[in-house]
């Protein structure tokens, strides 16, 4: 039991859905969102990346 939830992948999986929300800033203009999105979906990928790496190592998440 992860007691921080500590879950890369459930990281991961939240920082997708803030990306899928920046998107719908409107109150930000075209560029400032697309690069909030850019962020969010780079920080998912880096967390994938260590979920896959954690697997691999045979860690449990």
């Amino acid at each position: 039991m992860d007691i921080f939830d500590h879950d890369p992948r459930r990281k991961a999986d939240a920082n997708r859905a803030a990306a899928e929300e920046a998107s719908k800033a409107y109150q930000f203009p075209p560029v400032i969102r697309q690069e909030r999105v850019n962020h969010y979906l780079a920080e998912a990928a880096r967390l994938d990346a260590l979920a896959d790496q954690c697997s691999k190592q045979g860690h449990n998440q």
